[in-house]
């Protein structure tokens, strides 16, 4: 899968926020486009205001959306960035266009009540709540677009909004092209506390001093680590990075936010070569949090990449026990 960014030098992000009709992505995308001063595309009203559908759907009472004029109405629009889209659906855009999809959800009984309120009842109704229940839109997100770059945010009331609505507004403001970024230490999440969905990133280079420092503690000497001749022999382009080594980056990036945070286990999964002098990019995203006690145990998806070609190199999962929820804001280490 190519990466949302890949092939562009856009210098403002472009943001896709989507969910079931009823959770508020007209709302959110108005007031993040006032605040930051994007440009917010309703593909709904487009669709009415250039007749970019195949006529009136009776039973489900909406226009059949023609996808393919749609994307030819915004092609040109999405190449300079700086956009926010708001649609009910997003499987159908270019996956370059976007470099954050924002899935609102929202819990089935408020949006039972959105929903009578705007008149929906029969089959309109009942498929948009049985999407949300079985988060339907969260899943045709992460089918159709990096999963680094898909975030979702709860939206049930005007809270919720406004939260998201900072969030997404302070990572519009970082936003870093994929082609720009060097090796420092970064972070999109902007509250303070923690939250499902949020997602931490550190990227580095491996050079061979790291190399040797790792092979001394480990005592793996493999030559394939130090010996160019060697790796070569066995089928790779140069000396490779211990995999181990590329790993340590989740608990640098959590220990880096949560002083004291405890790590209690690690899946691993190896995709790729790594090797000395490759430019790696860790992310770690929050996926389910639980209270005990005093403290919090927090599950992350992990995940390793090269910078540049935007290969996967390493995944997995994590889960850690954190002390508390307040997030410190590590020093960019250039």
């Amino acid at each position: 899968m190519a990466g949302a960014n890949s092939g562009t030098r856009r210098q403002k992000p472009n943001i896709l926020i989507t969910g079931t009709p009823g959770t508020g992505k007209s709302t959110t995308a108005s007031a993040l486009a006032e605040a930051t001063s994007f440009k917010h595309i309703c593909v709904g009203d487009l669709v009415k205001d250039k007749n970019l559908h195949d006529g009136w759907d009776d039973q489900f009472e909406s226009h059949v959306i023609n996808e393919d004029l749609v994307v030819d109405e915004l092609e040109d629009v999405m190449e300079g960035g700086g956009n926010i889209v708001d649609y009910h659906g997003c499987d159908f855009f270019p996956e370059r266009w976007f470099d954050l999809v924002v899935v609102l959800q929202t819990e089935n009984s408020i949006l039972y009540d959105r929903l009578t309120r705007r008149g929906y009842s029969g089959t309109k109704l009942s498929n948009n709540i049985e999407c949300e229940i079985f988060q339907v839109m969260l899943e045709e997100a992460s089918d159709s677009y990096e999963e680094e770059i898909v975030t979702a945010m709860q939206s049930d009331t005007i809270e919720d909004i406004d939260d998201n609505v900072a969030s997404v507004t302070m990572l519009a403001k970082t936003f870093v092209p994929r082609q720009l970024l060097v090796s420092r230490c970064f972070s999109s999440v902007t509250s303070k506390t923690l939250k499902v969905g949020d997602v931490l990133r550190e990227a580095r280079v491996f050079s061979s001093e790291d190399v040797k420092g790792y092979a001394e503690v480990s005592h793996d000497w493999n030559p394939l680590h130090f010996d160019q001749e060697s790796a070569r022999k066995a089928g790779f382009e140069d000396r490779l990075v211990h995999g181990m080594l590329v790993s340590s980056m989740f608990p640098r990036i959590i220990s880096a936010h949560f002083p004291g945070a405890v790590y209690v286990s690690q899946t691993l999964h190896f995709r790729s070569p790594v090797y000395i002098g490759d430019d790696i990019l860790g992310i770690v995203q929050a996926t389910t949090l639980r209270q005990t006690k005093n403290k919090y145990i927090v599950k992350f998806s992990t995940k390793c990449m090269k910078n540049h070609s935007e290969l996967t190199v390493l995944d997995g999962e994590a889960t850690a026990i954190l002390p508390n929820l307040e997030m410190l804001q590590p020093s960019h280490t250039e």
